[in-house]
């Protein structure tokens, strides 16, 4: 039974420790990031961290790795 059900509303730093431990260990990295805080960002806050992290994530799956390594590679010799 939640804490919604039985009658007690969550609080945002509750609904972020759910959020949390739902996510995939492919998320450890953003998740040990926020759990490090003293403090919970805000709810938006974290879900917009968690957003980012995933275009991240997206990212690299989708962008092959010879690509990422020219644009890179590129990046270093016009530095002034």
């Amino acid at each position: 039974m939640s804490l919604r059900g039985a009658g007690k509303p969550m609080d945002d730093d509750d609904l972020i420790v759910c959020i949390l431990h739902g996510l995939g260990s492919e998320f450890d990295p953003i998740v040990t990031t926020l759990n490090a805080r003293d403090m919970f960002l805000s709810f938006e806050g974290v879900i917009s961290k968690l957003h980012d992290f995933e275009i991240k994530l997206y990212n690299a799956k989708t962008t092959p790795s010879n690509v990422a390594f020219y644009i890179n590679r590129n990046r270093s010799h016009t530095k002034s």
